[in-house]
């Protein structure tokens, strides 16, 4: 870039009296001047912005919804070896974010066969219209192959999954910032997934490969004791006899047994549920708060599926607890 026209006049003079004077005076005055010149322009350098030096800015997602992809569906297990049930559909939207928070959603239905993960369809495309990944699993259940411990197993796996998922995306799922959320027997392996860092290595889905940040329980069975003495008439299906006969898997297969699991939850809850009783929720939440984790309760108006409506209040409150959990910051060590 040339000089301003005041440094080369300045300069011009100083070269005049110079030769004018024929002595070292001049010449030093005009080094002197170079020199200041010199340190000026490398001042300026270093005060000009370096494109290299300048980190990319964070994205940020859009305030509105934005489209949805059709969902992809992948197999977690052999599906020749598990009747094809081990599976799920991913959710993505499309969008620019490099880096997707997951939500895993689990369905409920007694842990029978009856229902599949059509059930969470809706919130699942409505999730993922705000910029989060959506991985809706389907996982064997009683009288299909599943019952303690596949069925939990198969929800771990399915979770596990989402690493091998992620590398065939070129990393666009975000593992530091996985949530899970189900809905009643949902909610029973939601919580399920919540513990697994704690596990003792002889229960299913110890040792887990993709650890969640968070978790959201929607009328979730959290103890199986709790449910069988209030008339649940699925939980003894599941663990393949009574109390009286499998008290110790009653125990074992319980979520609030694993307390503390060091994962922020929210337990949320109809204040008319007969199904699943408002109970469960409120024993999870104070278990796990006395072993000192980070454990919410929150009551809505209905009874075992308020959620089913995504038009509703209730839904949208729980999304908004779903992708702030999801959107937070990850934890560095995680």
């Amino acid at each position: 870039m040339p000089r301003p026209r005041t440094d080369r006049t300045r300069r011009s003079v100083l070269i005049g009296l110079a030769a004018g004077i024929g002595g070292a005076a001049g010449w030093a005055a005009t080094s002197a001047l170079d020199d200041r010149e010199d340190r000026r322009a490398d001042e300026r350098a270093r005060d000009a912005p370096n494109p290299d030096a300048v980190e990319p800015r964070p994205y940020r997602p859009p305030e509105g919804a934005v489209p949805v992809r059709e969902p992809r569906r992948y197999y977690y297990d052999d599906p020749g070896d598990t009747d094809g049930q081990t599976f799920g559909d991913l959710y993505l939207p499309d969008s620019a974010n490099p880096a997707y928070p997951v939500v895993v959603l689990v369905h409920g239905g007694g842990w029978l066969d009856s229902l599949g993960l059509t059930y969470m369809e809706n919130q699942a495309r409505d999730l993922a219209s705000f910029d989060v990944a959506v991985w809706n699993i389907e996982y064997r259940r009683v009288a299909s192959g599943g019952g303690w411990p596949t069925t939990v197993a198969d929800v771990c796996n399915a979770v596990d999954h989402l690493a091998e998922i992620s590398a065939g995306l070129n990393g666009r799922l975000d593992l530091r910032r996985v949530v899970v959320a189900g809905h009643s027997a949902g909610g029973h392996l939601a919580l399920w997934v919540a513990g697994r860092q704690g596990l003792p290595s002889k229960l299913p889905g110890a040792d887990p490969v993709v650890p969640v940040a968070g978790c959201v329980s929607l009328a979730g069975v959290a103890d199986l004791l709790m449910a069988e003495r209030a008339g649940d008439v699925y939980v003894h299906r599941l663990l393949g006899g009574r109390p009286d006969e499998r008290r110790e898997r009653y125990v074992d297969a319980s979520p609030v047994t694993h307390v503390p699991t060091g994962v922020p939850v929210v337990c949320i809850h109809g204040s008319e549920d007969t199904v699943v009783l408002p109970e469960q929720s409120e024993a999870y939440v104070r278990a796990a708060r006395q072993a000192g984790d980070n454990a919410r309760l929150t009551l809505v108006p209905g009874g075992h599926d308020p959620w089913g409506d995504i038009t509703g209040e209730v839904w949208n409150s729980t999304r908004e607890t779903l992708l702030t959990m999801a959107r937070r910051s990850p934890n560095p060590a995680g």
